[in-house]
């Protein structure tokens, strides 16, 4: 059986940390969709068109730098 885990909540409220412990603590995966989130804004900031910014999205655009500041947040936010 897969399992997904949602945890919904404000900003800076601890999701990731409490997502990560528990896929941890049960063994499965862990998806940061936040960072996805911040990947495609972070990619249109540079030029990209939303869409094609998510559909084009790739494993290595996920360790940008950047990603977690405020700039690239707006923009995940906007798109």
């Amino acid at each position: 059986m897969i399992f997904t885990v949602a945890i919904d909540g404000p900003a800076a409220a601890g999701k990731g940390t409490v997502g990560r412990a528990v896929a941890a603590h049960f063994g499965f995966a862990h998806l940061d969709t936040g960072l996805l989130y911040r990947a495609v804004g972070a990619l249109v900031l540079k030029g990209a068109e939303p869409v094609a910014a998510a559909r084009g999205l790739v494993p290595e655009a996920l360790e940008q730098p950047g990603l977690r500041s405020p700039e690239v947040a707006q923009a995940a936010s906007e798109v």
